[in-house]
């Protein structure tokens, strides 16, 4: 399928838009269905990363957008299966409680809630839980926390629509804010809903870890954006928002957490210091410069070289190869190294649920750890 490159930049418009590095055109589903399964698309879409070299800007994004209808409307991960995702939502939702008064009766609001993991730590609580997701085969599973869900993609209007002129006190989008194509559109719809006193969070992939660890398998379809913590801080002030905290954490290899408010809403001391930090880390990467993306294609490049200058001297030995974890940053892997089942026997994965499909593109057979050991 041929995508239109976009010709200005998502963020600021500007058309100074230079590439980064390029892992070639891939699937997007990483794995053959089973039986009763849908057929998967088969497309090859591109993924190019570029940065916007605007002064004010510096948002790192994919040059092509893949339509969402093909992403999102039957969507495979569950958060609820994975113990380090469950434990990193509940954490969320307390901290973002900590961040507000909460009264009975207000609405809090999960954009892009999958399975509905965030919205069960409301349960307890004299609240009225909404999620929004479009993903139809996801809501039976949302549904059973008593959440109000919605099927749909959140804007102003589909909340609206439910909610009239009520405001939600806090709103999460987790894992999400970086799918977006208009993200200054979803600041605004959030601006106009969120409650005087009330908290936004946003957790993402943090493309400064990305960089530090030579992390190009983020580089998926769905993720459009790659944001440091600059940039984030920049669209907000255009929306007359402002980050009030901001954490790091370990979830998907490396993420940003941002506590935000309305721009008039003090900040605490200890907040202070973890802002100032975040800020200082950033700067000293010299982000806004070619140099770390110079520097990070050239280590992807020769990673790249020498697995599969070390792939080819084992098999030419003799030796059987196997590679583990079928994800979809897996197959990104696979593909932009061009290993398939010429150079790799089977990958092993410890969900049942996977084995014995191949991956889409590379045909590797997957397999369990045990038959992997054996």
């Amino acid at each position: 399928m041929n995508l239109e490159p976009i010709k200005t930049c998502r963020n600021c418009n500007s058309d100074q838009l230079s590439t980064i590095m390029s892992v070639g055109e891939q699937y997007i589903a990483a794995y053959t269905p089973k039986d009763t399964e849908p057929e998967p698309v088969l497309d090859k879409f591109p993924l190019e990363l570029i940065r916007c070299k605007a002064s004010n800007c510096g948002l790192v994004q994919l040059r092509h957008s893949t339509p969402s209808d093909i992403l999102y409307e039957r969507y495979f991960y569950r958060s609820g299966i994975n113990k380090t995702m469950t434990d990193n939502l509940n954490e969320i939702a307390i901290q973002a409680m900590s961040k507000v008064e909460l009264n009975e009766n207000d609405i809090v609001l999960d954009i892009g809630c999958n399975d509905g993991t965030l919205l069960k730590n409301y349960k307890t609580k004299k609240l009225r839980v909404v999620g929004i997701d479009p993903a139809k085969n996801m809501a039976q599973f949302s549904k059973e926390t008593g959440a109000n869900i919605i099927v749909d993609y959140f804007n102003e209007k589909s909340f609206v629509k439910h909610y009239g002129n009520e405001k939600a006190k806090i709103i999460t989008s987790i894992a999400m804010f970086y799918d977006l194509e208009e993200p200054n559109q979803f600041i605004s719809d959030i601006v106009n809903i969120l409650d005087n006193n009330g908290v936004w969070v946003i957790e993402l992939k943090y493309l400064p870890t990305m960089i530090f660890q030579n992390a190009f398998d983020n580089i998926v379809h769905e993720h459009i954006e790659y944001y440091h913590f600059s940039v984030i801080e920049n669209m907000l002030k255009k929306h007359s928002l402002k980050a009030i905290d901001v954490l790091l954490n370990d979830s998907n290899g490396g993420s940003i957490r941002v506590f935000v408010k309305h721009s008039n809403q003090p900040i605490d001391v200890e907040s202070e210091k973890h802002l100032a930090e975040v800020r200082d880390s950033e700067a000293a990467m010299n982000l806004n410069t070619d140099k770390p993306y110079e520097e990070f294609l050239q280590r992807c490049e020769k990673l790249r070289d020498d697995t599969i200058s070390f792939i080819k001297k084992e098999v030419n030995a003799g030796k059987k190869i196997h590679a583990y974890g079928a994800s979809t940053k897996g197959n990104t892997i696979l593909q932009y190294y061009g290993l398939d089942d010429n150079l790799i026997d089977a990958i092993a994965d410890r969900n049942p649920d996977k084995w014995y499909r191949k991956t889409i593109g590379t045909n590797l057979k997957i397999i369990s750890e045990e038959e992997s050991r054996s």
